[in-house]
């Protein structure tokens, strides 16, 4: 089985995984995607961000607002309109949010998997982050070429234990090899080559520069993603509100059955009230404590028990 690797001349270095990510973009002519994983709080954007800023320093860049995203339609846009240079570095966060989800008919998501996987020749360095791999489609998920759990902050050193992987896609199987990093190194104390697997990376925390600069675009990220969801809420709530009653009808027994405030529906529904918010407001001049939600689900229970809803 072949591994992933990086060849040293003498003793191995720091940050192996990031030195490996720049071999393939400059020498193999790749682009390199790594996702970043883990429980809320352990540390993935934080590493991510450091990773980034590391990647960056070998290609003689450095790490900038530029370089930060949390929507794949951002980096699309950047891409079609300024065709970045080899070696750029895409930061996305909170990729779930970014990138859609698991809905295979969204233009969306189709036009990310278009964009992951037409990007090889370009050589770009592509680094996100979300809880778990699969809240993204499978297509998506068979473009990364490195995964990285986070385990945690440890808050004295300043880093994040991670569990690094590389991933190897069977073409035949509906499988994945998960794959450490093998390290081949020069011992200069006794001239031997000696080999070792890179099991778990303690990652450094990112400059406080990139992260006043994080925290600035994700609050701004935030206070957008936070107005939209809300109004989205609005609107469903209002459709329920805004939603018309037919007239009813019910023989004498039915009406027997029915509760106080269910006759209250009743007797507004056949006086031609139409909205579910009407029906409430009325019930609630009647001294029923009501809402629109309420009045439409004794509504089902109502035609269970024989109302007929008049068309």
């Amino acid at each position: 089985m072949n591994f992933p690797r990086v060849i040293y001349r003498g003793m191995p270095l720091d940050n192996s995984w990031c030195r490996w990510a720049v071999y393939r973009v400059k020498r193999r002519n790749n682009s390199t995607n790594i996702r970043f994983t883990g429980d809320t709080g352990s540390g993935k954007s934080w590493s991510a961000l450091s990773v980034a800023e590391k990647i960056a320093k070998m290609l003689g860049t450095k790490l900038s607002k530029e370089n930060i995203y949390f929507s794949i339609t951002d980096i699309i846009d950047k891409v079609a309109r300024d065709e970045p240079k080899a070696g750029t570095i895409f930061f996305l966060d909170e990729q779930q949010v970014g990138a859609s989800s698991k809905d295979h008919n969204t233009v969306r998501g189709e036009a990310y998997t278009a964009f992951m996987s037409t990007v090889r020749s370009k050589r770009y360095i592509f680094i996100s982050t979300l809880p778990f791999a699969d809240m993204t489609i499978k297509k998506v998920r068979r473009l990364f070429h490195l995964e990285i759990e986070t385990q945690g902050i440890d808050f004295t050193n300043k880093t994040v234990r991670t569990k690094p992987r590389m991933l190897d896609h069977s073409k035949t199987k509906d499988k994945v090899y998960r794959k450490r990093l093998l390290i081949v190194f020069n011992d200069p104390s006794t001239g031997l080559t000696k080999t070792k697997k890179l099991d778990t990376w303690d990652i450094s925390k990112p400059s406080d520069e990139i992260i006043k600069i994080y925290e600035t675009m994700k609050q701004e990220f935030q206070r957008k993603l936070y107005k939209h969801l809300a109004d989205k809420l609005k609107k469903y709530e209002n459709r329920d509100n805004e939603e018309e009653v037919p007239k009813a009808a019910a023989s004498s027994i039915v009406e027997e059955t029915l509760t106080d405030y269910q006759k209250g529906i009743l007797k507004y529904m056949r006086e031609g009230v139409k909205r579910q918010k009407d029906i409430s407001l009325k019930l609630e001049e009647d001294g029923f404590v009501s809402t629109p939600p309420k009045v439409s689900q004794n509504i089902k229970w109502m035609r269970k028990k024989g109302v007929v809803i008049l068309k």
